[in-house]
């Protein structure tokens, strides 16, 4: 019987989210190992989606240029489209939200900009370069948050 959960990252986890991060940003999205690495210097809280005790997914938060981001989102190849990435974005802005932020911009892949959207988030610009694809710079309030989660089952229009 397949146990998943999601929780706040502990310190004897960051070996196994960072092996995660490394096989999809740098093995899929060609990004360098040392700029999958460089993340951690940035002090984020960290969260996973674990599965049967194994990490299978992530995500996190930073501070950087005056503003909360929110990123390094991910969930291992083989459990892509079961929603586990919804949930843990869902769990993750909840949680940030709690804490008092008032708003996360993210630079997001196309996927993660649909998610994010039905959630509240807001395209705030066009999409960039960035390794293999593009970013897109989005923005999601706590106020949108919590609007789209009363209607979460249909999706929400911002």
């Amino acid at each position: 019987m397949e146990s998943l959960r999601y929780r706040k990252a502990r310190t004897e986890d960051m070996e196994a989210v960072m092996a995660l991060q490394t096989a999809v940003f740098h093995g899929e999205q060609l990004i360098p190992r040392d700029a999958v690495e460089a993340f951690l210097a940035m002090e984020p809280q960290c969260w996973v989606a674990e599965l049967d005790g194994v990490i299978v997914g992530t995500a996190a938060a930073w501070h950087e240029g005056g503003q909360l981001h929110w990123g390094r989102f991910l969930v291992t190849n083989a459990l892509r489209g079961r929603h586990i990435g919804t949930k843990l974005a869902a769990f993750t802005f909840a949680e940030l939200f709690a804490q008092g932020i008032d708003s996360i911009f993210m630079e997001a892949r196309d996927t993660t900009v649909a998610i994010v959207g039905k959630m509240g988030g807001t395209v705030a610009g066009e999409p960039v370069p960035f390794y293999k694809g593009t970013v897109t710079p989005v923005w999601i309030t706590r106020a949108a948050f919590a609007r789209c989660s009363q209607e979460m089952q249909n999706g929400c229009s911002s």
